[in-house]
């Protein structure tokens, strides 16, 4: 994408640590929706802009990691017995537009709301 907008250095890196101590005026920073935000905040920071940070996003990717088949199946099983144990009826399935297209238990009901980055960032501590 950087060389495509002209840019004369391209540089990848997959640290914060692999940038380059000699960069200096207008530095673009692009990253995928792979990339962990946490990554991304720390690349900014140790670029230090001293006329700070101008965010211009380009494209918005919606990233979707739904919970593996055993572990949907685990969380209604239990809500299940959650629900038994607390003499309450069962909140039953959710329709589609409350979990993404899939009728499961409502433990499953945001799953598309969790965003995978920041999952993933609380994971890595």
């Amino acid at each position: 994408m950087a060389l495509a907008f002209g840019c004369p250095r391209v540089i990848r890196v997959n640290d914060a640590s692999e940038l380059p101590d000699d960069l200096s005026g207008t530095v673009g920073v692009t990253a995928g929706a792979s990339a962990p935000e946490a990554l991304v905040r720390a690349v900014v920071e140790r670029l230090d802009p001293v006329d700070g940070v101008v965010a211009c996003p380009v494209t918005m990717e919606e990233e979707y990691f739904p919970p593996p088949p055993e572990l949907r199946e685990l969380l209604r099983g239990l809500e299940t017995a959650l629900s038994l144990l607390n003499r309450a009826p069962s909140a039953g399935p959710v329709g589609p537009e409350q979990a993404g297209g899939d009728t499961s238990a409502r433990a499953l009901a945001g799953d598309r709301t969790t965003v995978a980055a920041d999952v993933l960032e609380r994971l890595a501590g």
